[in-house]
């Protein structure tokens, strides 16, 4: 395997459709004019390859369960409050109407909403204190509570734990909410964030061990915007970017409700209430808390900060009227130029920075988003089906205030610093698996598969060591024989997706034959290779903490390792969590919610250089926050 080649494939393919994409829209004050006609003036926007999506299988549709009947795009899409680097946030239940022909069913928010969070705007560099308050109750899906799972007890139903975690941040251990060290009823935490140097768009979510899909999928969650000089968030912003009414922060998930009407978790019949079941796909999507909300527009360009809160499903989106729209950023800020695309890639917890003109719209004239990925297998075996509709624009008589789309949004004067090449050297090569096995504790269904990395669970002591300063390459290898595409998430770190190549699955598991779940798992994937390097989605160049590892791939990205005096502290300090317990390092998982709860997340120790690894602490126990 030549690295080398596909850094270079990487790069040729940016440039030239950054290139192309450019000079065919560059307008003569330095930026893309945006006038009517001009998106189909620039020809071929990117649009994902579908080679790698889902696999459609036969389903079964009444082994899946169904939400009553809902008219779509009645409701006014909410607008999420903006706070300024808040003090105290308290998480509390509430009822929540998530759609108008809805009764108001239980949930659970942040900040005196009901459902989601306040959008914290803060700044770049600085390290906010805020302190969160547990006041909730009754989990919203105290039924769906499942004890079979690492770190779950029944305590969880009815005093439901809290972890915050900043998702994107490079935070002290202490600071980062370690999975297994929540909080409960009555309870107040103080965490002191680090802010990254630059602006970004984070989101802050719970993190409790084996219901963290439970929590987010009832509302905790919430957009953190970091802002600097540059994206100020301000009308006046020096990049131009839409700002005010015209910048809007989307939570996206999918959801099921009960003829009740309250939020469903458990979408088959055969696997009982409370049992794990492999995921769950909705079939409403559901936006800032409504159902297929509406948003009314001017005839102007738009910012939306576009976050998946998924469970289980990835979405494609695109507008149906087929109109391109720009990416202008992805998890760890902006990327270097606005980049045309056709059709956007979202994995769960991924973020984008998007750009949309109506100002080529009519008055009157409607356009949705809309969702082309087909959903998880594990939804498609039960009958369930990809959700089309996601929201929809409509267009107003009034003119917007930005017309035009900025050409570039680093580099020269009055922007940040381009983006830093990625590397092509690294100091270790590290192959992860992304597997499934059986697991005989709950047998029922999709319930007998245990998701994990490396065929081991969380509580192994067998996990990952890297060193402070160095640089990695991480190959993660999709062996899953379910055929899911996975999102990975690596904690304190931003990273750089390199590319992606196909490889023979089924002969890497013949002759490579997992042991029993347990046993640490690696083999190298690169000599079942069947296919060149591919570039990454351009959308997908800059700083990334998650990513999405389609299935029959193998995922590349490099790693740095931040040195202690670099962030201002030890990521490898031994700190003490809230029940008392000793604790080390950080974590990385999928974050397919379904699967993280499930064993697939692991510890990684960031440790001094030379000093091997270290002290070790006791791995958490797999019931160690039951009684605080």
């Amino acid at each position: 395997m030549s690295e080398q080649t596909g850094s270079d494939a990487d790069r040729g393919l940016h440039s030239a459709l950054t290139r192309r994409a450019l000079l065919q829209a560059t307008g003569a004050a330095g930026v893309l004019a945006v006038v009517p006609g001009a998106a189909s003036a620039v020809p071929q926007p990117y649009s994902p390859p579908l080679n790698h999506e889902q696999p459609m299988v036969p389903g079964i549709p009444f082994f899946t369960y169904r939400s009553p009947p809902l008219t779509r795009f009645v409701d006014e899409l909410p607008r999420l409050p903006r706070i300024e680097s808040p003090r105290r946030l308290v998480a509390a239940g509430a009822l929540h109407r998530f759609h108008r022909d809805l009764d108001p069913a239980p949930s659970v928010g942040f900040g005196g909403l009901p459902h989601h969070g306040p959008t914290i705007e803060t700044r770049a560099g600085e390290q906010p204190q805020i302190t969160f308050v547990n006041q909730m109750r009754t989990h919203p899906m105290a039924i769906d509570v499942d004890p079979s799972l690492h770190g779950v007890s029944e305590l969880d139903r009815h005093r439901p734990p809290l972890v915050i975690h900043l998702h994107g941040a490079p935070n002290h251990p202490a600071q980062d909410g370690f999975p297994t060290s929540p909080f409960r009823l009555g309870r107040s935490v103080t965490y002191r964030f680090t802010n990254p140097p630059h602006a970004a768009p984070l989101w802050y979510h719970d993190h409790s061990m084996g219901t963290t899909r439970l929590s987010i999928y009832a509302g905790l969650t919430g957009h953190y915007h970091v802002r600097d000089e540059w994206d100020t968030g301000e009308p006046d912003n020096p990049l131009g970017l839409p700002a005010g009414e015209y910048e809007t922060a989307l939570i996206m998930c999918d959801k099921l409700f009960y003829p009740n009407e309250h939020l469903r978790y458990d979408n088959t019949p055969t696997v009982a209430p409370g049992h794990w079941s492999g995921g769950m796909c909705g079939d409403t999507m559901v936006v800032n808390g409504k159902a297929w909300p509406r948003m009314s527009v001017d005839r102007g360009l738009y910012r939306f900060r576009v976050l998946s809160a998924s469970q289980l499903n990835d979405y494609r989106l695109a507008l149906s009227d087929g109109s391109p729209f720009w990416v202008i950023g992805s998890d760890g800020g902006l990327l270097d130029a606005p980049f045309l695309v056709r059709a956007l890639n979202v994995g769960a917890a991924e973020r984008y920075d998007i750009l949309v003109d109506f100002g080529a719209k009519a008055a009157g004239e409607r356009v949705e988003l809309i969702n082309t990925m087909p959903i998880s297998w594990a939804g498609q075996v039960n009958g369930a089906t990809m959700i089309r509709s996601v929201m929809r624009f409509d267009v107003g008589p009034r003119r917007g205030r930005y017309r035009h789309v900025p050409q570039r949004l680093r580099g020269g004067l009055s922007r940040p610093a381009v983006l830093p090449p990625r590397h092509t050297g690294h100091d270790r090569h590290r192959v992860a698996t992304l597997n499934v096995t059986l697991n005989p504790r709950n047998p029922s269904w999709l319930s007998v598969l245990t998701m994990n990395l490396n065929n081991v669970g969380f509580h192994t002591r067998d996990f990952e060591h890297a060193e402070q300063g160095t640089t990695e390459c991480w190959d993660l290898v999709n062996a899953d024989a379910t055929m899911q595409a996975h999102a990975m998430h690596l904690h304190l770190v931003q990273f750089r997706v390199v590319g992606r190549w196909d490889f023979d699955k089924v002969r890497y598991l013949a002759e490579n034959p997992p042991p029993l779940f347990g046993t640490r798992w690696t083999p190298d994937p690169d000599r079942y290779r069947t296919s060149p390097m591919f570039a990454p989605a351009p959308y997908e160049f800059g700083w990334k903490d998650t990513v999405r590892c389609p299935p029959n791939q193998v995922t590349r990205i490099v790693v740095r390792w931040p040195r202690a005096d670099e962030i201002g502290f030890d990521p490898d300090v031994v700190f003490t969590g809230l029940n008392g317990e000793k604790l080390q390092g950080y974590v990385w998982h999928c974050h397919l919610t379904d699967h993280e709860d499930n064993e697939m997340m692991q510890r990684i120790r960031v440790v001094r250089p030379g000093a091997g690894h270290g002290p070790e602490v006791p791995a958490p126990g797999p019931h160690d926050h039951d009684h605080h």
